[in-house]
C-alpha cells in the first residue's frame, strides 16, 4: 500500500502538516494536520509498503510503546486515510487489519 497522492511533510515546531505538492495539488485541495506518530506513518506510505514493515518501524522508534498500543494507533490512521481515499493499492491480506 501507499498513498495515492505526494505529500511535502512540514515540522512546524513540533507539529506537523503535509501538503500535496506537483501535480498532486490539483488532484487534492487541502492539508493534513499530523502530530509526529501519523506524520512518520505518512512518511512511510511515501514508498509501496506493508503495515506490518510499517508497525515494526514505529516499534524501532517509539520503543516504550507496546505492540497493542502501536497496532491501535496505526490501524486507526491506515482506516482515516484509506476512508478519505487517500490509500492505493491495498492487497488483501492487508485489509483484514481494516475495520471497515
Amino acid at each position: 500500500m501507499k498513498l495515492r497522492y505526494e505529500f511535502a511533510i512540514m515540522d512546524m515546531g513540533g507539529e506537523f502538516a503535509a501538503v500535496p505538492v506537483g501535480e498532486d495539488a490539483n488532484k487534492f485541495h487541502g492539508m493534513l494536520k499530523l502530530n509526529a506518530v501519523s506524520a512518520d506513518i505518512l512518511e512511510q506510505l511515501k514508498e509501496d509498503t506493508t503495515p506490518m514493515k510499517i508497525h515494526l518501524h514505529l516499534k524501532e522508534k517509539y520503543a516504550d510503546s507496546t505492540d497493542e498500543e502501536i497496532a491501535e494507533v496505526l490501524v486507526k490512521f491506515l482506516n482515516q486515510l484509506n476512508h478519505e481515499g487517500l490509500l492505493e493499492k491495498i492487497a488483501e491480506n492487508e485489509r483484514k487489519i481494516f475495520i471497515f
